[in-house]
């Protein structure tokens, strides 16, 4: 598996000459989506945990646990603050010329002819770079939020921007939850390199490897042991202390001997009661059926075409695998 990267330096540029008032700002808007730049990936990890990627059960099946992405865990890295944690994306066919026009600062026709079919209308990283030098107040920071979703977040095309991220954007700013398509967009790209044999990851690499080390332990005793709205993870995981980078094969061979007790778990609903049990069983089927009835349609619609489906219903606590320890969670 290839992790596709842009350029980050020069939005990392950006965001450093940034006074401390405009980065707060920021993340008001956009929440923490910027701290993404300074991750540093492992790709040995990432590509050892995609051989362990279950499309039908839609986790990932180490040895003995099985683990999966959830919106609320995506959702709280990304600093959502939960206003409205229903309230999902809608892709809409609409022209995004001319408010993309606006957002840049120049004319439709200027926009029109700059842009390019990859896969889709794009316009290209140097446009955007342009505007951005050009812009100021709150429309410089849309800019660099726009940049950062598609450069970082939905990497499909090397140094260029799709214009119906622009809706995407403007839909942010009104309170829409990014988590749901950023999770979905994950979700497709790791069943296409499991099914069909794509070695490209088309994903957000950077939250992936952020969420998936988040849960082995580490050295450094500030790290929240549990995500919550209230908190800044990726902030607490750049200052973490972790463990010495690992080959793939010793990855490989960690991952398929994991078990339970060697997991931190950081959803709130997997953290072991006083009791030594999780959740109650009606407690997480209410969970699943709240956020799986009310989800957006591009969601529902690519996990219901992409993956085997199975009836809410019959999904248990602990499931009904060969495994002893599977907790099922809301996606």
């Amino acid at each position: 598996m290839d992790c596709r990267r842009n350029s980050e330096d020069e939005l990392k540029g950006i965001w450093q000459s940034w006074d401390e008032a405009k980065k707060t700002r920021f993340q008001e808007k956009y929440g923490d989506v910027a701290q993404l730049l300074f991750v540093k990936l492992q790709d040995a990890l990432l590509k050892a945990m995609v051989c362990f990627g279950d499309p039908t059960y839609r986790c990932f099946t180490f040895n003995e646990v099985d683990i999966v992405l959830t919106i609320k865990e995506y959702s709280t890295l990304l600093l959502y603050d939960f206003r409205d944690p229903l309230r999902r994306y809608w892709k809409l066919n609409v022209d995004f010329w001319r408010p993309l026009a606006n957002l840049m600062g120049v004319p439709v026709d200027t926009v029109k002819v700059r842009l390019k079919d990859k896969n889709g209308h794009c316009i290209s990283w140097s446009d955007i770079r342009d505007a951005i030098g050009k812009a100021s107040g709150d429309r410089h920071l849309a800019l660099f939020a726009f940049a950062v979703y598609r450069l970082i977040v939905f990497p499909k095309a090397l140094g260029y921007v799709s214009v119906e991220l622009a809706n995407f954007l403007f839909q942010i700013e009104k309170g829409v939850n990014p988590a749901p398509t950023v999770l979905v967009e994950t979700i497709i790209s790791l069943y296409f390199i499991r099914r069909k044999g794509d070695k490209c990851f088309l994903g957000c690499a950077q939250l992936l490897f952020v969420w998936m080390k988040s849960h082995f332990r580490c050295l450094y005793k500030r790290f929240r042991q549990v995500f919550v709205p209230s908190t800044k993870p990726i902030d607490e995981f750049l200052e973490t202390k972790w463990p010495p980078n690992q080959s793939i094969e010793e990855w490989f061979q960690n991952l398929s001997t994991l078990t339970y007790q060697e997991i931190e778990w950081r959803a709130p609903w997997m953290i072991r009661s006083t009791g030594g049990s999780f959740g109650s069983g009606p407690e997480i089927l209410e969970e699943i059926g709240r956020d799986t009835n009310q989800l957006g349609s591009k969601l529902e619609i690519a996990i219901k075409n992409l993956f085997q489906p199975f009836p809410l219903r019959n999904i248990y606590p602990v499931a009904l695998k060969k495994k002893q320890n599977l907790c099922v969670n809301a996606i």
